[in-house]
């Protein structure tokens, strides 16, 4: 305990996620996480917990025929985690329990999101709480509306909230089955837009999205918010046009690539 507490916070982020990832692994590696039948080997949860919390996308097994609902569930946990960040995640359980955020959870925080002060630290975690939560939200409703058609209620309204996470956090995972991902949805217009949706204004994070709500003047926006806002519509428009001048797909398909491709 006095070792954690002589941590830097670096250190002490560095070791929350590990601690994530390993807790994370155990549960994806004990049989009441898989479907039936199905046997997963402590590597390979080890490696779906990483990616996950990485929200890095990778697999070495399928996760919806290797996981049933509860392991998918871990999974999305893991990628909410490690899109969030641990110490947003640390501080937010903090507040639901109703106790005083300390010094060392804002010092934290302030190391994890890249802060010059620890002002008003509470406060920006529980915007960026409500910003995940509306955009997570809206995306799994909207995505609701076309997975209805193929699964029943309960199953839909889980494959709804995985994906929505999944697209977020620009995290790759899918609960589709068969390493298809999206493809049977390719021509699926809503869908397709929906998770494009998701992944750019995941991917531009919450300042940035933040001065587009109050300021709403690109003109008013600080140098960074202009450069990553800049950059992110030229490499979508770019990647976009030379994908469809390339290859033989739709505008949509280009776009989503594009889009994919980016994060």
């Amino acid at each position: 305990m006095n070792t954690l507490k002589k941590m830097s916070p670096a250190r002490f982020l560095a070791f929350g996620f590990a601690v994530v990832i390993l807790l994370g692994a155990l549960l994806l590696y004990l049989p009441f996480t898989h479907n039936k039948g199905i046997d997963v080997k402590f590597i390979d949860a080890l490696f779906t917990s990483t990616s996950a919390v990485c929200v890095t996308g990778l697999v070495v097994v399928d996760t919806a025929n290797t996981f049933n609902a509860f392991g998918q569930g871990i999974v999305a946990a893991l990628i909410q985690i490690g899109g969030l960040g641990v110490a947003s995640v640390g501080v937010s359980f903090i507040l639901l329990a109703r106790k005083k955020v300390d010094f060392k959870d804002r010092i934290l925080v302030k190391e994890a999101l890249g802060l010059d002060s620890m002002k008003g630290i509470v406060k920006l975690v529980k915007s960026i709480l409500l910003m995940t939560l509306c955009f997570e939200g809206v995306g799994a409703i909207l995505s609701f509306l076309v997975f209805i058609r193929d699964y029943p209620m309960v199953k839909a309204i889980g494959v709804s909230l995985f994906h929505s996470i999944a697209a977020f956090n620009n995290s790759g995972f899918d609960i589709i089955g068969d390493y298809q991902n999206l493809i049977p949805y390719q021509s699926n217009v809503l869908l397709n837009l929906v998770t494009c949706g998701l992944i750019i204004f995941g991917g531009l994070g919450f300042v940035v999205i933040k001065e587009l709500i109050h300021k709403r003047s690109f003109k008013k926006l600080s140098l960074h918010s202009k450069i990553v806002i800049s950059m992110t519509i030229a490499l979508l428009l770019i990647g976009t046009v030379l994908l469809k001048a390339t290859e033989n797909i739709t505008w949509l398909g280009a776009f989503f690539f594009s889009t994919s491709a980016r994060t």
